[in-house]
Order: structure tokens, then C-alpha cells, then sequence
């Protein structure tokens, strides 16, 4: 019993994210690497016009009236009013017509729809981003699903905590990145407990990416330990009836 006792336990250790991080004799500096994202077929922009033309921002910009804000609020609103990035790379705009944003960052893709805006429009400001920022997280986590984000970074870490934590039985030092990209796939393996997390090219994450969380070796054993003591406990309970009928 004091083995399934002491098997059944999670030690701190295993629990501690950048374990071997210490800030307390040292500053410790990590040379920043957010990779850049490129846009790709079926992503959704949201695409904002701010001119002096009231009449033309109500043509260029959808819901531009009083209930603006409410048109981005869901999933399904981010679909239906964002610009989607069609099979030939282009977003279609009233007024601009086509405008080609296919493989370029979000600062590239303003500046080309900046660059066709000022070829119709007088002082007009074109504002770009990137709705359709999702990531999926996976496995031994409390809240698997798929999290939308509206920021223009995102970490392993934030992701990992959107899905409420890895759970007791998860394995922080196997986390499996899967980075989709127009040529194919390709994967991370990151250890939460490393220092080195921090350089890693799986620690800034991208539109699509996969968190896998895998689960620790002794999962199973742990799952079934409750079993295993109702087991010994009905055999023990068998013995000592046995040993009093004998007696």
C-alpha cells in the first residue's frame, strides 16, 4: 500500500515550468525570435478605412455605423464580415477592387493596401489585422480546444494557459508543436522545464499551430491505482475474515 501511495504522487519538481531558470543571482537575457507571419489562402482579415468621407467610410468599412463593434464579437461574425484571403491570394475591397496580400506579413499586406487605397482615395488610413489567429491545444491539458487570439503575439505558455493548464498527468518536458505552412508541416519538440524553451523556435506560436501535450509514462498506472486499492483492500479484508473463521 505505502508503494501505491508513494507512486500515486506527483512530485513538485514535475509540476515547475523553466525550472532550471534562475533569477534569483542572475539577469538572464533571451535574444528575441518572434518568427513572421506570412498570410495564407483562407485567412481572415479585418480591414478598417479611416477618411474625412463619412458617405465613403460607410461603403468601405462593413458596419461602420452605430453597431460597429458588435460585428466582431464570435466566431461566426469574424467569418462573415472579415476579408478572406481567396485561392488566388486576394482580398477583395468596395472601391479598390483586388488587392494581392498572399505571402506577406500583416505590415507588407497594410502597405500594399495602403498603396491602392491612396490611388483612389484622398487621406485615407488603412488599418490591417490578422482575425483569424487560431491555435489548437491538445492532450493532457484541462480545456482542450481551439482559442482564437487577438493579439499579434502568442507563446506556448499563453497557449497552454488559455487551455487551463497542463493536468497532473501531463508531461511538461514532451510538448509537440505542429506548424502547418504552404510547403508542409513542421514540428517543435519543447521542454516547459528548460531554460532553453525561451530560444526555441516553438516558443513564439503561429496562426494554426498545434500544442500537443503528451501524457507521462506512468499515466496509466496512476489512473488505475484506485482499482488496484480496492483489490488489495477487498483481499485484505478476505484474509483477516478468513483468519478469524480459522480461529
Amino acid at each position: 500500500m505505502l508503494f501505491i501511495f508513494c507512486a500515486s504522487c506527483t512530485t513538485q519538481k514535475e509540476l515547475v515550468y523553466l525550472r532550471n531558470l534562475d533569477t534569483l543571482t542572475t539577469e538572464s537575457f533571451f535574444p528575441y525570435k518572434y518568427p513572421d507571419y506570412r498570410i495564407q489562402k483562407r485567412d481572415i482579415l479585418y480591414i478598417h478605412f479611416i477618411t474625412m468621407n463619412e458617405e465613403l467610410s460607410a461603403i468601405l468599412n462593413v458596419g461602420s455605423g452605430r453597431y460597429a463593434t458588435q460585428l466582431y464579437q464570435n466566431e461566426t461574425s469574424l467569418y462573415i464580415n472579415g476579408y478572406t484571403v481567396n485561392d488566388s491570394g486576394n482580398v477583395t475591397i468596395p472601391i479598390l477592387g483586388q488587392v494581392n496580400v498572399l505571402g506577406l506579413t500583416l505590415d507588407e499586406a497594410t502597405r500594399n493596401i495602403q498603396g491602392k487605397a491612396n490611388t483612389f482615395l484622398k487621406d485615407a488610413t488603412a488599418i490591417v489585422k490578422l482575425i483569424s489567429f487560431k491555435v489548437t491545444v491538445i492532450g493532457e491539458v484541462n480545456r482542450p480546444g481551439t482559442y482564437t487570439n487577438f493579439n499579434n503575439q502568442l507563446t506556448v505558455l499563453e497557449a497552454i494557459g488559455m487551455a487551463s493548464d497542463i493536468t497532473d498527468y501531463g508531461n511538461r518536458k514532451k510538448v509537440l508543436v505542429v506548424r502547418p505552412n504552404p510547403e508542409g508541416t513542421t514540428t517543435y519538440r519543447v521542454n516547459l522545464q528548460d531554460k532553453n524553451l525561451l530560444l526555441s523556435e516553438g516558443f513564439f506560436l503561429l496562426p494554426n499551430d498545434i500544442v500537443i501535450v503528451e501524457p507521462i509514462k506512468s499515466k496509466s498506472f496512476k489512473l488505475n491505482i484506485p482499482t488496484m486499492t480496492l483489490v488489495l483492500t477487498s483481499l485484505s479484508t478476505l484474509i483477516l475474515i478468513l483468519s478469524f473463521i480459522q480461529n
